[in-house]
């Protein structure tokens, strides 16, 4: 009996586990998009692009399902979501200025891990041993991609970094908390609700600021903001759908994988080549990840 159990366990955690690695894909194109576009504007203007680009996304699709609003009680959970979601983007979008984008989500992705403790207090989770030894690889493989750069701090732009490194952990500590709200909401609004609303919120909260802070735009960014809406609406679906399917902290892990997406784009968009350093932590991370799915 427990032979046939632990398989068809493995099979319903696949696609889960699958979602966020999508997921995890998607957010680091949109990061992509949103280093390409903090040349030419401020940061808040870019975390207001794209949050409204993401409800040009969502608000059709919320159209199309007809899902019902949240019930009273629900709203301070979205708006709570909401606000963990709009600080961890500007600082998350600050840090994506200030340093190479594989380095960033080097410092982004202790993220899981703040994902796992707070799934662990909040959600009452209790990770097995294997889901803590795929974590403590991914941290060790960060950890090795961070070293260079934090053992030179005496180096020109230095300051620079660490408060590009400093955003990038407050936004990790941050987005781990959206997440684990994601996973509470999960249980009582529909996904399509979800999605409107954490794009609609933060859009009504920048706009008043935006109303000095705006610089003109050009025609020839409208595909990049067209995409950028894109792959966030498909990041959040799927972060989304696979923390409502499986134990926040065993699917967390998993986001490590987009630090290899950051080194690839960073190498094909922005001309980032990545070191020995950094190939060596993207190696450690996939072998976490691995060792989270076989087990």
């Amino acid at each position: 009996m427990s032979s046939a159990v632990i398989p068809s366990r493995a099979r319903s955690a696949a696609l889960p586990l699958a979602a966020a690695a999508l997921a995890a894909a998607a957010f680091i194109g949109m990061d992509s998009t949103a280093k390409l576009l903090g040349e030419r504007y401020d940061t808040p203007q870019v975390t207001f692009l794209r949050f409204l680009m993401g409800a040009v996304y969502a608000v059709p699709l919320w159209l199309w399902k007809r899902t019902p609003l949240p019930a009273g009680r629900q709203w301070r959970w979205h708006a709570l979501r909401s606000a963990l979601l709009l600080v961890a983007l500007l600082t998350w979008f600050e840090a994506l200025q200030r340093l190479p984008l594989v380095q960033a989500v080097g410092v982004g992705y202790t993220a899981p891990l703040f994902i796992a403790l707070l799934a662990m207090w909040l959600l009452r989770e209790r990770p097995s041993r294997w889901i803590w030894a795929a974590m403590g690889i991914g941290a060790v493989g960060v950890a090795i991609g961070l070293w260079p750069e934090l053992s030179a701090t005496h180096a020109p732009g230095s300051q620079d970094r660490l408060i590009g490194m400093a955003a990038a952990g407050l936004s990790a500590v941050t987005y781990a908390g959206v997440v684990v709200v994601a996973r509470h909401q999960a249980q009582h609004d529909a996904l399509w609700t979800i999605l409107l609303v954490q794009n609609l919120l933060p859009v009504v909260v920048l706009a008043v600021p935006m109303w000095w802070l705006w610089q003109p735009m050009v025609a020839g960014d409208v595909p990049i903001l067209l995409l950028m809406g894109a792959l966030a609406t498909v990041g959040l679906l799927c972060i989304t759908w696979a923390f409502s399917h499986i134990e926040a902290s065993r699917a967390a892990p998993v986001e490590y994988t987009g630090l290899v997406w950051a080194a690839l784009l960073g190498f094909l968009v922005f001309g980032e080549v990545p070191t020995l350093w950094s190939l060596g932590s993207a190696g450690l991370i996939m072998l976490g990840c691995l060792l989270l799915v076989k087990r």
